[in-house]
């Protein structure tokens, strides 16, 4: 496969297979999307947003705007929603997926770099400039608050840091944010 090849899904799809002998050779692929919604072709800005390739393993449906963690040992399986201060972030589940989610063994992309909407946790608000962490919740896979971000200390940007809030929200709404995840 070379790396001028388009993979067969785009921002808001899946690559609809349920075995994780599926779409091995999607997996891991990094890709740039310019910031566009792929269902109405409207430009949100002249940014590029970096994305991964990655299948879930979680055993449960990911939703989008959410943050998800690597498998330990992985750079291409996410194992659920990040869900303790010292849980790297891996990524955030593409803000364009619908509403019922990312089945189990599903091949999806991740934004690591760039424009995403992340979704805010209870009781939470962020200021336009505010440093986003993710949300401490009681598991990574079925808990309402796993997966979502708040304001965070400076203490805590080593961790789980997500990135920075470009729109200001409250509790449960999207904020837009440029995303950084990408690491060593």
């Amino acid at each position: 496969m070379s790396l001028n090849v388009d993979p067969p899904f785009a921002l808001g799809q899946t690559l609809g297979v349920s075995s994780t002998a599926d779409g091995v050779g999607w997996v891991g692929v990094v890709k740039q999307f310019p910031d566009v919604n792929p269902a109405t072709g409207k430009i949100r800005s002249n940014r590029v947003k970096t994305c991964i390739a990655v299948r879930n393993v979680s055993g449960v449906t990911l939703l989008p705007k959410r943050v998800v963690s690597f498998k330990s040992g992985s750079i291409s399986e996410v194992d659920g929603y990040t869900a303790d201060t010292d849980k790297v972030p891996g990524g955030i589940v593409d803000e364009h997926i619908p509403a019922s989610g990312v089945a189990n063994n599903d091949v999806f992309w991740i934004t690591v770099q760039g424009p995403t909407e992340v979704k805010l946790g209870p009781a939470a608000e962020a200021a336009a400039e505010a440093s986003l962490v993710s949300l401490t919740a009681a598991a990574s896979t079925h808990s309402t608050t796993a997966g979502q971000a708040v304001t965070g200390a400076v203490t805590f940007l080593r961790h789980n840091y997500i990135g920075r809030a470009l729109s200001a929200g409250t509790t449960g709404q999207n904020v837009l944010a440029v995303v950084n995840l990408v690491r060593s």
